[in-house]
């Protein structure tokens, strides 16, 4: 997930219907992506109660009531990182002697504060002490004797953003008879980051893989063995889950030694970016050192900055002299990410290839070999994903006569949300304009799903049978307009549907005519993630009123993937074709010839929105 929206006030509540639950009416606000959180409350009042009371090993907790679920924020799965712990595996935590308050959110993980537009600022928020989840469940009598079913939720972001503050998960809980377990990890160069100075010379391997916030993922699951029965789950039943960034750590979980038998299912949505070689890794991590010291560097002489060569030199000759790590040691944790956004910018951070936590290769050929975490799987994409972020790239477009006239594709951002004189018109004036906003979406969109969800499913299939895949649509059609042309069913608009609660894709495309349509495709796409958490097959007692969802290697070669979509009145779900990256690229660069694109506008959006091929063996 890259930066995103924050959703604005909760849609009006309905009933959620769930197999041998008493219905309940829910009222829960989903914020998504890169926007935080400044109120922790929701427009409820959380009631303190008994039964959210519980011991743990390492103490007494108490939670909150809200509505008919029990929630625990705030958690610790680990000890804090500071100090020596920075850059280092991740430790069980202390024991507390006194009931530790589990009613209030704990503090995101240190990042740059993303705007409900996707865009960075310069403020920079959060704690280094992060290592905490929040735990949903229905509130029952006696739900302690209980063995639910255990849903984790990653949350995306780029590796680089992102916060459990971000999410409200007692829908989820509820309808699927859950228990749900959202989890908080190190971000950017905190969670990832390879370099000798840091490093232990081999006494700790898993430190040394530079790969902090995996690390923090498989300590978030072995704290679920420990400790989920006491919340009446199931530790022999765990599914992992996340979209974009998250979706790729499943992934990363996936092909982990580490991880082996900590989790039973894996569901990627929108999985992406690509794991990195130790060499990527380390020039990645010199560069951020370098920032790091033009940070610092130019606070003490602001009136003359210094150069990047000067910066190189600094961190050349304390390598040389043994004091680096000492000085990143002293480096305040949100100087690393304001050390970016000064400098450079914050890109993703893709696990990184060490042959400890992450094979060398990447996830590929231990996809191929067999040689992985063999469970179940669900790997999914949406129709537009690129829709949500093309906007961002007006600047980066508009030298190259994109759109024509004189308005960018970021003008669209206040059309879509009604903030402006302009229309859709006046950005794209043009049939071409339009034509060339639409191909590109599409196409970049086909691009992510084929080498994402296609090629991954058909090598992992080969090893496990329950593999299955899914297109999300819908909000192309249903949305309103021009949100439906603009974003469509872009980038993470599936979690909303997934997590039944939320009003859409940028607090957008939820409307009273398109209310019956998608609240009925909410209610198909959770069953088949409630049978799919329980079976490692998506077909079941809650989904058995909904069309089979045939596995990858079940399905014929016309009918690969489902299909998530509605119209104003009633879902639609279906199959559809599998595709390959080289058949996407191929259509897509006739579609930009027959447009009349010139070679240097094709090259650009490829290069923006389009996919390289999985390396080969």
């Amino acid at each position: 997930m890259y930066p995103r929206s924050q959703f604005p006030p909760t849609r009006s509540p309905r009933f959620l219907r769930a197999r041998g639950l008493t219905l309940a009416l829910i009222t829960s606000t989903l914020l998504l992506g890169g926007c935080l959180d400044d109120d922790d409350d929701d427009n409820d009042t959380p009631i303190p109660d008994s039964t959210a009371e519980l011991t743990l090993p390492n103490g007494q907790i108490k939670g909150i009531v809200k509505g008919n679920s029990l929630v625990w924020y705030g958690l610790p799965y680990a000890q804090p990182p500071v100090g020596e712990l920075r850059w280092r595996a991740p430790l069980p935590p202390n024991d507390w002697d006194e009931t530790l308050d589990a009613s209030k959110r704990a503090e995101e993980c240190v990042q740059a504060e993303t705007t409900q537009r996707w865009e960075r600022t310069a403020r920079m928020v959060g704690s280094e002490d992060c290592l905490y989840l929040d735990v949903y469940r229905p509130q029952r009598p006696d739900y302690q004797n209980e063995e639910l079913p255990v849903y984790v939720w990653i949350h995306g972001g780029s590796n680089n953003f992102g916060t459990t503050k971000q999410y409200d998960l007692e829908a989820l809980a509820e309808r699927s008879d859950v228990v749900v377990v959202a989890v908080q990890y190190r971000l950017g160069p905190l969670g990832w980051f390879f370099h000798p100075d840091v490093q232990t010379g081999g006494a700790d391997a898993l430190s040394d893989s530079g790969n902090f916030g995996t690390l923090d993922h498989i300590r978030a699951l072995e704290w679920i063995q420990d400790n989920i029965a006491a919340f009446g789950g199931d530790p022999q039943n765990v599914m992992i889950t996340g979209e974009s960034a998250g979706g790729h750590n499943v992934l990363n979980l996936m092909v982990s030694e580490q991880s082996t038998g900590l989790f039973t299912r894996a569901v990627s949505q929108s999985g992406s970016m690509n794991t990195r070689s130790t060499e990527t890794a380390r020039a990645s991590a010199n560069a951020h050192i370098e920032w790091v010291i033009r940070l610092r560097e130019d606070r003490k002489t602001p009136d003359a900055p210094i150069t990047a060569e000067a910066a190189e030199a600094m961190r050349i000759n304390m390598e040389a002299a043994g004091t680096l790590a000492d000085y990143l040691a002293e480096t305040d944790g949100r100087d690393f990410y304001q050390a970016v956004f000064n400098y450079d910018r914050l890109a993703a951070y893709g696990a990184i290839e060490d042959g400890t936590v992450v094979p060398q290769g990447g996830w590929m050929p231990a996809f191929r070999s067999g040689n992985f975490n063999n469970v179940p799987v669900i790997l999914g994409a949406n129709q537009y994903e690129q829709k949500a972020f093309m906007p961002l790239y007006g600047a980066a477009i508009k030298p190259l006569g994109i759109p024509s006239g004189e308005h960018s594709w970021m003008d669209l951002i206040d059309v879509a949300h009604g903030e402006s004189d302009l229309s859709l018109d006046t950005v794209l004036p043009t049939a071409q304009d339009k034509a060339v906003y639409e191909m590109t979406g599409y196409y970049g969109g086909q691009a992510w799903r084929a080498k994402y969800v296609d090629e991954l499913a058909q090598v992992i299939s080969t090893h496990q049978p329950n593999t299955y895949a899914y297109e999300f649509r819908w909000g192309t059609e249903a949305g309103p307009s021009p949100f439906d042309f603009i974003y469509g069913a872009g980038h993470s608009a599936e979690i909303h549907f997934f997590f039944g609660s939320g009003d859409g894709l940028f607090g957008l495309p939820f409307t009273e005519t398109n209310r019956p349509g998608r609240e009925e495709l909410e209610d198909a796409m959770m069953d088949y993630l409630a049978d799919f958490v329980r079976n490692g097959n998506p077909n079941g007692e809650f989904s058995s009123d909904q069309p089979s969802w045939l596995s990858w290697n079940e399905a014929t070669d016309e009918e690969k993937l489902i299909v998530f979509n509605a119209n104003e009145d009633q879902a639609l779900v279906e199959r559809t074709a599998a595709t390959s990256l080289a058949q996407v690229d191929s259509a897509w660069t006739e579609a930009m010839t027959t447009a009349g694109l010139v070679p240097a506008q094709q090259n650009t959006l490829r290069q923006l929105f389009g996919q390289s091929p999985h390396p080969l063996p």
